[in-house]
C-alpha cells in the first residue's frame, strides 16, 4: 500500500502491530490517560526544561558571532520553510540537524551551538526548520522537511560540501522526521534524486510510533491524529529502508521513550540502540561534545565512504 502526500507517492506502509494496540491500556481496554501524560510529557518530567531551553538559546547566540554561516535560508513554499548553513572544508560531507520540540515549538536558532564541533572538524552542518503545529499538520512537516532536504542536495556547489554524503540526525520529533527522510522514495519526489539521498540517520530519542499520542492529553489538541493518519506517519509501522539507521537514548528517560527506540530496533533487526547516561533534554548536549559516544556514532558517519 501507497501512502499518498499531495500528490507524491512516498512512503510504503507495513501493516503490522503497533505499541498502541499491545500496552498503554486500563484493565477495561481504555487507553491510560494518566500514564500517557506521564510518559510523554517532557516538560512535566522535567521541570528544570525552561533553564536548560535558555543555555541553548545563550549558547547558540555566542555560535552565531563565531560561524561562517548562511543564516534564515528560505528554501520552501511557506515562511516557516527556512534552514541555515553553516560551511565546512569544500568536499566534505553534510550534517543535516532537525531539532525537536514536539513539531509545534523550538527553531533551529535553538541549536547553532551543535555546529561548532562538526565545523571544526571540517563537516558542514544545515540546521532545518518546518512549520509548527497546530497551523500545520504531521504530513506537512514532513513534506516540508523532504523540500528542505531535497534544496540542500541542489545547493552542494553554492555551500561546497559533497552532495553525495548527506547525513541527517534529529532529536525528539526531529528524529521522527530524520528517520521518515530514510523513508521517502526519493525518485517519486523528483525523477533526478537518488533513493540513498540521504546516506545514514541517527536519531536520538525519538518517536517512531505515534499511535499512543492519539490519546496523549497534553499533546492530542494539537496533533489531531487519528490512528488511520498515524499509520501513514509512523516509522515503526513501515517497512525498513536501505540506508543505516542508528538509534540513541537516555537512560534517565522513561519507559516510553525507551521502548520507542527498543521497538524500533527490534522490528527493523537495527543495532541495538546507543544508551548513554542523559535525559531527554540532556542528550541534546551530547550531540555537540566530541568526548561523547554520541558524537562519535555521528561522526563515525561522516567518515563513511561517499558513493
Amino acid at each position: 500500500m501507497l501512502l499518498i502526500l499531495g500528490t507524491k507517492r512516498l512512503f510504503e506502509l507495513h501493516r503490522t502491530r503497533s505499541m498502541a494496540q499491545t500496552k498503554l491500556h486500563t484493565i477495561d481496554r481504555q487507553p491510560d490517560l494518566k500514564w500517557l501524560d506521564s510518559q510523554y510529557n517532557i516538560r512535566s518530567y522535567l521541570p528544570e526544561y525552561p533553564k536548560v531551553f535558555a543555555q541553548w538559546q545563550d549558547a547558540s547566540r555566542y555560535a552565531r558571532f563565531d560561524l561562517d554561516g548562511y543564516w534564515n535560508l528560505f528554501f520552501g513554499e511557506s515562511e516557516a520553510e527556512t534552514v541555515d548553513v553553516i560551511p565546512g572544508k569544500a568536499g566534505k560531507p553534510l550534517l543535516i540537524f532537525i531539532h525537536g520540540g514536539y513539531w509545534r515549538s523550538l527553531d533551529k536558532y535553538d541549536f547553532t551551538f551543535l555546529a561548532r564541533a562538526y565545523v571544526e572538524r571540517g563537516y558542514s552542518v544545515a540546521l532545518l526548520n518546518h512549520g509548527l503545529l497546530p497551523r500545520v499538520t504531521i504530513e506537512d512537516t514532513v513534506r516540508q522537511t523532504l523540500r528542505g532536504i531535497e534544496w540542500l542536495y541542489r545547493q552542494s556547489e553554492r555551500f561546497g560540501y559533497d552532495k553525495n554524503q548527506m547525513i541527517a540526525c534529529g532529536h525528539s520529533s526531529g528524529a521522527h522526521l530524520a528517520v521518515m527522510s530514510a523513508l521517502a522514495f526519493w525518485p517519486l519526489w523528483a525523477e533526478d534524486l537518488p533513493q540513498d539521498l540521504i546516506k545514514s540517520v541517527v536519531a536520538v530519542s525519538g518517536i517512531y510510533d505515534l499511535s499512543p499520542l492519539v490519546h496523549t492529553p497534553f499533546i492530542q489538541q494539537d496533533l489531531r491524529l487519528n490512528q488511520k493518519r498515524t499509520r501513514m506517519v509512523s516509522p515503526a509501522l513501515m517497512p525498513k529502508p536501505i540506508i543505516p539507521i542508528h538509534l540513541a537514548f537516555g537512560t534517565e528517560e522513561t519507559d516510553a521513550f525507551k521502548e520507542q527506540s527498543a521497538y524500533l530496533a527490534c522490528h527493523w533487526n537495527l543495532n541495538s540502540p546507543l544508551q548513554t547516561q542523559a535525559n531527554h533534554l540532556s542528550i541534546v548536549n551530547q550531540i555537540a561534545d566530541p568526548a561523547s559516544e554520541l558524537f562519535k556514532l555521528i561522526q563515525n558517519q561522516l567518515l563513511l565512504p561517499s558513493h
